[in-house]
């Protein structure tokens, strides 16, 4: 199984919407897909169609040391599958241990079970984010297409490798995901270009362009990939998954 941690330390980038429409098309491609929702505003299940909050999830399993098969639960999209978030749970009470959701996932055997775990993070970077850190072999970065959202994303990078490297050395940065992206507007490619100039182009992803689409499919309960597949978000997101496909299993 190959894990993808999907993090920033900043809100409204997009990291949700990335984690399900990304996990719908890798669904979509035929790859089985588990999404670990370790945000506790617990946005990924209303992603994928799910109505009601769920008694119990992540957070749940990682404070009392439960068995993950018992919080999985299948969902409406193709080959996808979610531990969800427990809404509003209390971080404070979590045990400082960053390796207990490695330990969880190697106990539960779920490695032999899907072939890809993406895990959408909180915009913090607290225990949860240093787990999901612990446990990933690869990490996207959605970054807002304007300045301060680039640079926020600059500094969360310094604290990232700071991190990264005394949890996971081996963890592998994708890319950075430009997203909200607007080509007729100057700005955001000139902030494109600033990125590329910050980091490296080839750090830089292709960028997820401004669909309206992206939000209403998450008013309907539905990945973009499934609300209207020929949107230019869908279709965005469809070559992301490609490119990720093609880098995890090169």
């Amino acid at each position: 199984m190959k894990t993808i941690l999907v993090t920033n330390r900043k809100g409204g980038v997009g990291k949700t919407t990335t984690s399900v429409n990304l996990a719908s098309w890798l669904g979509l491609i035929g790859k089985s897909v588990l999404l670990i929702d370790m945000d506790t505003q617990s946005h990924v299940q209303y992603g994928l169609g799910f109505k009601d909050s769920f008694k119990e999830g992540i957070h749940t399993a990682l404070k009392e040391n439960r068995d993950l098969n018992s919080f999985i639960h299948e969902s409406e999209i193709e080959n996808v599958f979610i531990i969800p978030a427990d809404i509003n749970f209390p971080i404070n009470t979590l045990k400082e241990d960053y390796m207990q959701l490695s330990r969880l996932i190697k106990k539960s055997k779920i490695k032999d079970t899907f072939d890809i775990c993406i895990i959408d993070t909180p915009p913090t970077s607290d225990i949860l984010l240093s787990n999901a850190l612990a446990i990933s072999e690869y990490a996207i970065v959605p970054v807002k297409t304007d300045f301060l959202g680039l640079l926020g994303v600059t500094q969360f990078l310094k604290l990232f490798y700071a991190t990264s490297s005394r949890v996971n050395p081996k963890l592998e940065i994708l890319g950075i995901l430009p997203t909200m992206f607007n080509k007729s507007i100057k700005e955001h490619k000139e902030m494109i270009k600033f990125l590329e100039d910050k980091i490296g182009k080839k750090r830089v992803l292709a960028p997820i362009r401004n669909d309206i689409k992206l939000s209403t499919s998450f008013l309907e309960g539905k990945p973009v990939s499934y609300f209207d597949k020929r949107t230019r978000g869908s279709k965005d997101y469809k070559d992301l998954s490609l490119y990720v496909l093609k880098n995890i299993y090169s």
